[in-house]
This record gives C-alpha cells, structure tokens and sequence, in this order.
C-alpha cells in the first residue's frame, strides 16, 4: 500500500465487527438535527447519498410526478447503480476536514432583515474563501457555514485560527457580532467527481465522504462560539508543526486538552482539543450538548488509555497530500544526504525502539539516489555538540542540528504507532533550516509482522518524494524481509550489535550478530559483520565462513550489500579478479564510503596503484564517513609511499586528533623516510599496543627497517630473529613472513652465496608443502612469499631453485594479483640474468615500470643494466632507488615483507652510484655518492661485507673520461 492509507484502518473507531461499524456508520449519516449548530446539511432538492430504501420500498409504487412512472424511476436507479460515473472507485485518502459554522445564524437574520443579514453573510464568504486559499485549503460545500478540506492539520489550524480573528476584524467594522464555531478532524475521506448530468440537476461538482466528515461536524456542534474544537489525531500533529504558525503569531496560541468526549454514533469516546489566541478563544471545555457528552477526565483512567491517547494524537500519521499538492518546497537533488532521527515509539513496545530507525536506514540505504548519514557519524556528531549519544534521542531539534552540521539536506522522524489495533508507521520529511515538515508519508498494518511491509511502502514513498524516479525506485527495491530479516527480534538484536560495533565492544557486537542469527539463520547481514569482526581479528578463515554464508542467503542481500560481500569473498580467494568487483561497488555507489575505502586498499594492497587508491580516499574524509580518521590514516601511509612527507604528517596527525589510535608503524614511516629517525622511534614509543598478536607482530617491518637504515644491522639482526620466533608460535604464515624478510636481507648483507642457496632450499621446500595445503585465505600470501624466494635463489645464482619456487607457484592466472605478477616477472627475469642474458631481463622489466611497480623492480633492472654495459641506465635506477625512501618503507608487496629489503637499497643504491660514477670516470659524482652513503651509514667501514667495497672503491683506477 503505497500513498494513501486504507480507510479501514485508520478510524477512530476499533474494528469490532462489521455489524457494529456498519451500525455506527449508519447511525451517523442519518440526517444531523436542522439548527443553528450545524454548518453544512443537506441541500433543498438533493437526495440523501446514504439514505437506504426500506425493504418493501421496491412493493409500492413512488408518488407520480411530470408523468414519471414508478418503473421508469426503478429502471434509472438500477442505472445509476451499475453505471460507474468519473471517480466512482475512488480511493480513501488521508485529509483534515474542517466545518465552519456561524453561531446564531436564524438569531442573526431575524435581528437585521434578509437583506442586510445576507450582506453580512457575503462578506462572510469573502472573507472565508481568501482564507481558504491563502492556506492551500479546498472548499467542499456551503450553507451558512462551509466544509473544507486541507491536506494538513496545522494548515487547517492556520485557517482556523486567522479565521476566528478575521470574524473579530469584520464585527468591529460592521457593527454586529459575527461569531463562529470550528471542528476539525482527521482521516479518511473518499473524494469523487459527480457526473457531468448530476451537476447539471444541481449536485456538487465534488463530493466528499467519509466518517472523518460527521465527525468534524460533531466537533463544530460542541464548540462554543468563536471556540477552535479539534480532535487529538489533528491537534498531535498540528501541535508538532507549530513553528509553522510564524515566529509572531506561534507565541500567542495555546493548545489545551478538554478530556474525552462521547459522541453520538460513536462506540468510544474521543479527546477534544482546542486550539486558539489570547483575547480570542475561550479557552475551557464546552458543555455537554445532546450529541456530546464530557466523560471523566483522562488521567483518572488507566494509564493505557492515557497511552492511546497520545497515539491517536501523533500515530494516526501524517498522510498523504491532496491530489492537487504544491511542489515540495525541499530542493534535493541526487546523492544528497538525509539524516535518520530515532523512532517515535508510542506502541508501548520496546522492540520497536531500536528496530524501526535501523529497518528505515537500511531500506533506504538501497537507493543509488539517497545518501543515508550513518549511526556512527550522527554520534559522532551529538559528542562534537558535547551530547551523550547514549541519552540523547535524536528528534527534531537535535536531528535538525546535527544536518546541519553534517550538510544534510533533510532529516527524516520516523514514529510508529497502535492505532484502532493497527500498527502505523509514519516518516515526517524535515528541512532542518526550518525545522518545518516538508511532507510526510505513512502506511499500516495488523500486528508487528506489517511493521517491515509498512516502513518499505515508507522507504518507497520517500524516495519518490525526494525526486527519486519511480522506475529506479522499483528497479533498487527489495523488501526489508529480503534484505534484512522479517523478525524484529533478529532485528532489533542486529541493531544492538550495530552500536556495540560502532563503540568498539567486538566482544558484544559479536554476541548480539550470534543472536539475530540464532533467531532468524538466514539473516545475511549479520553474517556480513560477524567477517567484520573475524576478519579485524586475523581470522580470515572464520571471516570467509561468514561471507560464504551471506553469499549463500544473497536473496536476502540489497544489490549493494551482495556486490560488497561478493568482492570480499574474492579479495581472499583470488584477489586479482576482486579489484574489479570493488571498483564497480566504487562506481555504482561513489559516496559508499566502505565500498570507497576497501577499493583503495586494495588498490594499494594488491596492485600498488598508491597514487589511484588516493583519490578514492580523499572522496571519503567528509565526517559523514564514520571511519574518516581510519581513512586519514591509510591516506597518510599512501602519502609516505609517494614521497608527499608534508601531506603525509597532516593526515596522520589528523587521524590521530579524530581520536584513531594505532601502533603508528606507518606514522613513524613518514619520519624515517626522511631520516628523522629520533622521531619516528618517539612515534612507535607512543603507539598503541595490538591486543592481537597478528597484528602486534606486523609492526616489525618498520623497526627492523627502521634499525638498517641507520646501519645497525647488528640491532636489526636481533630484532629479526625475535621475530621469526614470536611468528613461528603464530602460525606457518606468519613465520614464512619474516623468515622471507631475513632470507632478503641476508642477499645483501654479505651472507655467504652458499649459506643462502642453504637456507632457500629448505624455505621453498617448507613453502611449498605449506601452499599446497593452505586454506584459500592464505594462499597468496605463500605465492608472494614463493616469488620472492625464486628472486633471491637466482641473485644467489641457482636458477633451479629459482624455477622449483616458480613452478610450486603455479602458473599465472586471474586470481593472481597485479604485484604478484610483477615479482614474478622479477624472479623470471632474475633468472635470465643468471644465465647470462641480461638483455632478456631487460626486456621483461621494462614494461613493468608504469608507477605502481615494486622498487625491487629497479633494484633487478640496475643489476641488469650494469651486466649489459650501460652504465648510465644503471646509475639512473640507482638514483631512482636512493630517491624513493617513502616507497621504500610503504610499499605493500607481500604484508611488507620485503620493506627491510627495499630500505636496504635505498641505502645502497647511494654505494651503488658511487661505484658506477667510479667506473665511468665520474670522480666528483662519485665522491659525492659515496659521502652521501657515508652519512647514511656512519659506520659502514665497520661492517665488513661493505668495507670490503669501500676499499676496492678507492683502490680500484679510474677509467680515462672520454
């Protein structure tokens, strides 16, 4: 039910029955007593639309008349009946009726004559209709009184209230007391067009009908004169709209309530309300007349009932508009933001407090064309405004606040409520500029089963109310059952372990994620964030069990979310076809900033595309993103690796003043880059210990880089070893890691050729029985670490066991990720090298230098160059290496692995030029190479593998310049 609510289901009056309603409706579209209290009746000449013939009516022949036989008017009737007129299926419609009727009318003529009192009565009408139309009113029916219809209560208090004073106003300019009383109500009204020969014999052009009609005029009976009477339906709403009477005039209207009332026709009582100015409005209960009648006052009953009646007064929803609306006066336009308010819940029931904001975030998070403020991000933003997020409901003047701050377009309240035994669901659009409501939708059911049905037809018609085209609004719409869970319980357990999440309690999250699945097993969301918390923990095994179960409930997966876990699932199992899945989730959906930050991730990760993967991060660090300090941290290390120290600093320290805490590894990498060493060890002296293990560990990339780079390799030897032994009690991964990590540094720090082939030989041997039976989450990991072991067994110079890496490898494929591939293309053309062509590895490593090749690229090609006589290309790769230290220390390759390795000939490649310069008869280059090594590496004469060096660098001749 999409737009209108069921007339059914929103009137006052519980459904006990169809005898008892239809005995009530009957009872109320009897003719209401002729008098001066009544503003509309049934005009002269017009038959009774609700009137029945009696059972024998058909028996006896009608009175004769004009020569009109009794078949003849029978035959018409039938007609009439079986011949459907423009508007005859029209639908029950929300509205607020309002009947206007002027006290003392007969009173009024016989004191002034027919044609001074029908004077008076015209200016009425004047004055009236302006009114009418200057609050975007409709006029439906007139006598001396008028039926009007509006499509909000506050717009109809409005009118009442101006027209009330106006009447005051013509008094006074007249000489006479013009008074008037004023019932309003809401609810479902059918609307319809007579027929154009009906109009013609004297009927209204429109007609309108409903139990919301008598009632108004029930309403306009019991006022006094110049008394605004309303029922709590209107008054709740109209009340909550208040600012909209204007800065001036809302200060001097008041609103009280009168108690209950029973009216006749009616089997419950309803709470009358009024509403009126300072020196206008009585403002005290009206007496009992005879189709009235005051009951005990509210607060001596129940409290249940009291509770009913606030329902009644806000739940009853604020519907849909008149079939001629106004344009929204709401500019929004695609991929703007909305901010979610928390529930009104005025059901009693708790399940629905945490539930139904939740439900409606995620229903509309569905949409390419609405951008949903996440929780996260709005507590964010209540502890900026120094607010509790835990006591604070985010209603209208806070949600108003915090879209503000947040650049949010609109804010959405939703409110469900038990009206009549159905549960309604509403969703006020509100312009946080104004705090006004823009516009409203609602939709109902019975029980809590229709309250996921109800917040779709929501979702549905808010879409389309913010410009959403209906097509797309169909096309990206999946019911909340699907991509959610049909039970609220399961519901309101993920909603909690949403918070819990969101507060970094994992244990808790975990625990609440365990118990929507218990409840409802098949609810894929919670198995998406369960991989969250695993996959956070190291735990890819368990985290990919999570998403192979989401994936094998993706019917109950949005478009959006069954991309995301689809692109998860291939960033463990084959990781090179992933990045393709994650930068369609990028495109699809750019302001998703989960899907935003996991593709520069893995951009970096996977393809050290560091340059790429920087401008998807900058699109994330608006606070509307939850995760904008993890985002500044990863785009800081992403600077570091493209040697911008400057912008680097700034992202980590802004990272660390949104209150993110990490172990500062990359932080700490931005100083030594620069050789600013007593600063990067203060960063790490300063970071956060890792509660995890496999995480704690993986700062030794950076400590032990840290330690060769100044040329304690004494210290980083030490610091490795410790390492290798604290990854051993890991796991096979973790020790084939940073034994790799020592296997690289042992290729150049002067490690006889014969104990590397050694150690290499029993590392791809243990490698390779390890990646034949590895889970799929580990599996690249042992590929890259194979790879490197292939390089460094051919730089040893046994090309054998430099193929037996290659070959445990397996052959290229899909799955295999870009930086994969290119340290293989290294090992390959290390290979050639080895045996004597270096030419050939030449020609394999220059196509791979595009800006995201691994610096051990041109540690191959400066090798390569040197072996095929040209010098010049070699000391270029040389200086390319010395220059890239933020590469160096940032580049990604294999969980870092290589990051000592790379580091080290940063430091080198400064000896390497010096040699070069040295060879080709460049003294002054060459001495300027060697002093810049030597301030590196202060005690380089003291390490014998390079004093070694340093001693044929100065002995060996010079060659002749040319």
């Amino acid at each position: 039910m999409v737009g209108v609510v069921q007339r059914s289901r929103l009137r006052a009056i519980p459904r006990q029955g169809f005898r008892r309603r239809r005995h009530a409706c009957d009872e109320l579209s009897s003719p209401l007593p002729a008098g001066d209290g009544l503003g509309v009746r049934v005009r002269a000449g017009q038959t009774n639309a609700r009137a029945r013939p009696s059972p024998g009516a058909s028996r006896h022949p009608l009175p004769q008349g004009d020569g009109i036989e009794c078949n003849t008017m029978t035959a018409e009737i039938r007609q009439l009946e079986t011949t459907p007129g423009p508007g005859r299926m029209a639908t029950p419609q929300l509205r607020t009726v309002v009947v206007c009727d002027i006290a003392d009318s007969t009173a009024l003529v016989e004191r002034m004559g027919d044609q001074n009192a029908a004077n008076i009565i015209r200016k009425h009408d004047r004055l009236t209709r302006a009114l009418v139309e200057q609050h975007q009113g409709h006029e439906i029916d007139k006598t001396d009184g008028f039926l009007l219809l509006f499509d909000r209560p506050i717009q109809a208090a409005a009118f009442a209230l101006d027209y009330q004073r106006a009447l005051r106003h013509l008094s006074a300019a007249e000489g006479v007391v013009v008074r008037a009383r004023v019932g309003i109500h809401m609810g479902d009204v059918v609307i319809w067009e007579n027929a154009a020969e009906d109009v013609a014999r004297g009927a209204k052009p429109i007609e309108v009908e409903g139990l919301a009609k008598p009632i108004a005029a029930r309403f306009a009976q019991l006022a006094q004169p110049q008394q605004i009477l309303m029922s709590s339906a209107a008054a709740g709403l109209a009340h909550r709209a208040e600012r909209e009477l204007g800065a001036q005039a809302a200060p001097r209207v008041h609103w009280k309530s009168h108690g209950k009332y029973t009216f006749k026709g009616l089997p419950d009582p309803l709470e009358v309300v009024e509403v009126g100015e300072d020196g206008v409005a009585p403002m005290h209960a009206p007496k009992s007349v005879r189709t009235a009648r005051r009951v005990l006052p509210w607060w001596r009953r129940p409290l249940t009932l009291a509770a009913e009646a606030a329902v009644l007064a806000i739940g009853i929803g604020v519907g849909a508009w008149l079939l001629l609306q106004s344009p929204p006066t709401l500019a929004f336009a695609a991929r703007d933001w909305v901010v979610v308010g928390n529930v009104h819940n005025l059901t009693g029931d708790a399940l629905f407090n945490q539930s139904v904001d939740t439900a409606l975030r995620i229903s509309l998070e569905q949409s390419q064309y609405v951008n949903v403020l996440p929780e996260k991000s709005v507590q964010q933003t209540l502890q900026r405004m120094q607010l509790n997020p835990d006591k604070t409901a985010v209603n209208r003047a806070i949600g108003s606040q915090v879209a503000l701050r947040e650049g949010a377009r609109a804010l959405i309240l939703p409110t469900v409520a038990d009206v009549g035994g159905h549960v309604l669901v509403t969703a006020e659009v509100i312009d946080p500029n104004t705090q006004a409501t823009v516009y409203s939708v609602s939709a109902d059911g019975t029980g809590t089963g229709s309250v996921l049905p109800s917040l779709d037809s929501v979702s549905k018609q808010l879409r389309g109310k913010l410009g959403e085209a209906l097509a797309m609004v169909s096309k990206q719409s999946m019911p909340l059952a699907k991509v959610a869970t049909p039970d609220l319980n399961a519901l309101e357990a993920y909603s909690l372990g949403e918070r819990a999440y969101d507060t970094a309690d994992f244990k808790g999250a975990k625990a609440y994620f365990d118990e929507a699945l218990r409840i409802d097993p098949h609810f894929a969301l919670a198995h998406i964030d369960l991989a969250r918390i695993f996959d956070g923990e190291d735990q890819r095994m368990k985290a990919l069990q999570e998403i192979h179960a989401a994936q094998a409930d993706r019917s109950r997966l949005s478009v959006r979310d069954a991309l995301y876990v689809d692109a998860m699932a291939l960033s463990y199992e084959a990781p090179g076809a992933a990045l393709s899945k994650w930068k369609m989730l990028a495109s699809v959906y750019p302001d998703y900033a989960p899907g935003l930050n996991a593709y520069a991730y893995f951009l970096w990760e996977d393809a050290n595309q560091f340059e790429a993967a920087q401008t998807y991060l900058q699109r994330t660090l608006s606070i509307k993103n939850p995760s904008h300090a993890a985002s500044n941290y990863l785009l800081g290390a992403l600077y570091v690796e493209g040697d911008q120290f400057a912008r680097a600093l700034q992202a980590f320290s802004a990272s660390s003043q949104q209150g993110l805490h990490t172990q500062n590894a990359y932080y700490a990498s931005a100083y030594a880059a620069q050789r600013r060493f007593a600063d990067a060890t203060a960063m790490l002296h300063h970071g956060q210990a890792s509660s995890s293990s496999s995480f704690q560990i993986g700062v030794a990339a950076t400590t032990v880089a840290l330690a060769v780079d100044q040329g304690d390799w004494s210290n980083a030897a030490a610091l490795l070893k410790a390492t290798v032994d604290q990854a051993t009690a890991i796991g096979p991964r973790f020790a084939g890691r940073y034994e790799g990590m020592r296997l690289g540094l042992a290729a150049v720090d002067g490690t006889p050729v014969k104990e590397q082939i050694s150690a290499l030989t029993k590392y791809v041997a243990r490698e390779a029985k390890a990646l034949a039976t590895a889970h799929a989450t580990d599996r690249a990991e042992f590929k890259l670490q194979l790879t490197f072991a292939a390089y460094l067994a051919a730089r040893a110079g046994d090309a054998n066991l430099a193929r037996n890496a290659l070959t445990a490898v397996g052959p290229r494929s899909d799955a295999d990720t870009p930086v994969l591939n290119n340290l293989r293309s290294v090992a390959e053309a290390e290979i050639e090298q080895v045996a004597g062509n270096p030419r050939g590895a030449i020609a394999i490593l220059r196509p791979l230098v595009n800006g995201s090749e691994l610096c051990i690229t041109h540690v191959a090609l400066m090798d390569a160059y040197a072996s095929s006589s040209a010098p010049s290309d070699a000391l270029a790769e040389a200086r390319w290496l010395a220059a890239h230290r933020g590469r160096a220390y940032l580049e990604f390759n294999a969980q870092q692995m290589m990051t000592p390795f790379n580091v080290a000939y940063a430091d080198l490649a400064l000896l390497r030029a010096a040699e070069i310069s040295n060879a080709t008869g460049d003294d002054a280059g060459s001495r300027n190479e060697l002093a810049k090594f030597l301030v590196a590496w202060p005690g380089a004469d003291q390490l014998p593998w390079i004093a070694h060096r340093l001693k044929v660098l100065d002995s060996k001749p010079r060659a002749p310049r040319a």
